[in-house]
Order: structure tokens, then sequence, then C-alpha cells
């Protein structure tokens, strides 16, 4: 099923997601690369989600996008969550919330996706395990699952 969106960003190559991998040392998953080939993020017309257990319901506002025609982008979100260490290093944010909080995709092993709840992130702090849920075990379902209010 393909995914519509409102907005997407400027595309980019295989070599601008090489030389992202590269710079912070990280593997990002096939399906999340030819997402970001595809479309680079943006807003989905279908955006609203619920984690796996059922507990939280929301929607996605914006996948970010790896080129930095916004300062919500990859890069520049990598550095502040997983580089500052306010969520698990095997975590990447790729998508927020309308509340800011982060859909963040695992790096490495799987490709789950996961809702970082940053309504209980308190400054200078990390953001506890029990505010990190699973949302999807892979990110094309969590693509496919997406659905209107």
């Amino acid at each position: 099923m393909e995914t519509k969106f409102e907005f997407s960003f400027e595309p980019i190559l295989d070599n601008d997601i090489e030389a992202f991998e590269n710079e912070y040392n990280v593997n990002l998953s096939e399906d999340y690369k030819k997402f970001l080939l595809h479309k680079n993020g943006g807003k989905p017309e279908k955006r609203r989600f619920k984690t796996a257990d059922g507990t939280i319901t929301s929607s996605v506002m914006l996948f970010l996008p790896i080129s930095e025609e916004t300062d919500s982008n990859l890069k520049n979100f990598y550095e502040k969550y997983t580089l500052s260490k306010i969520v698990p290093p095997n975590l990447i944010p790729i998508g927020l919330d309308p509340a800011d909080s982060l859909i963040c995709l695992i790096i490495g092993e799987k490709d789950q996706v996961y809702f970082c709840d940053m309504d209980y992130f308190e400054e200078d702090n990390e953001l506890k395990d029990e505010y990190i849920n699973l949302i999807s075990e892979n990110f094309t379902s969590f693509l496919n699952n997406l659905y209107e209010a």
C-alpha cells in the first residue's frame, strides 16, 4: 500500500544516506532508506497510530528529512536526542507527534519503531524506559498501519 503525503521534502540520493550513516556510524534499515529515497520525510495524509500495547494513540506530524532544508531534520534530532543521551543510543528520532514527542527507529539488528513520550522527560535527564513504547515491528508495517482520525 502506498502511503500518500500532504508534502515531502526535496529528493535525496543514496550517497546522502551513506554520508549520514558514515558520519554517525549507524546502519539504517533498508525499508527506511527506501522511504527516505522515495519521500525524504514529510507529512503523511494518514497519520494516526497506536502503540503495540494499545495504551497510547498519537499522530505523525512530521517525518524528519535527511536534508537540511528544515531545522527539523535527522541530523539535528540525532545530535540533540541520541548523541546527548536523552533517548537510548540505539534509537534515532525519525518523526514528531503534535506534542513534540518522538517517533524513533531502532538502529542495527531490527527496524522496530518506538514512541518516546517526551512529556515525561526532565531536563538534563534521560528518558526512562517506561516512557518508550513499541509501535511496530518494522518501519514498513508502521507506515501501512497509519490511519485517519
